[in-house]
């Protein structure tokens, strides 16, 4: 298993990992397939090159992605988005490799804090995030760039 950052010109191996994302698990994202299937290349360059994405690789195959963004109004804050790993590929590490992937990019830009929203209902994600470090936020600190889309909201301090 390989983890890596991509770079705007590797768009259309995220695109790859992304529409899949959106097309299995509709219910973990903000986003919709229908909103992303028929964007232009540049458009998911253009995502990369504003907010950090990592691809995990079973050899050359893209097999799942993670990404954050700096927090609008709390610059020391960060929010890990778009965390996914294909159904043929889970099990094996990918999604803890990604998570730490992106939290070691995050400290580096000089977060302090990462937090994600996740569903009630999705048991097996708030599983992976428990093993990463997270814990849930109290109700009243728990707003998120999702707006209440996610019932839940985690968070790790950063080193």
């Amino acid at each position: 298993m390989t983890v890596r950052r991509i770079s705007p010109d590797e768009a259309a191996l995220w695109r790859r990992v992304r529409l899949l994302a959106l097309a299995t698990a509709p219910e973990a994202f903000s986003s919709r397939h229908s909103e992303w299937e028929n964007r232009p290349l540049a458009d998911f360059a253009a995502q990369i090159a504003s907010n950090p994405v990592f691809l995990a690789f079973d050899g050359a195959e893209p097999v799942g992605s993670a990404s954050w963004s700096r927090d609008t109004e709390q610059q020391t804050r960060g929010w890990l988005t778009s965390v996914f790993v294909a159904p043929s590929a889970r099990g094996r590490g990918h999604a803890l490799g990604l998570i730490a992937a992106a939290l070691a990019d995050a400290a580096a830009a000089g977060i302090r804090e990462m937090r994600l929203e996740v569903g009630a209902s999705n048991r097996a994600a708030q599983e992976i995030y428990a093993r990463a470090g997270f814990s849930q936020v109290p109700a009243a600190e728990a707003r998120g760039p999702s707006c209440g889309r996610c019932e839940i909201v985690l968070a790790r301090a950063l080193p």
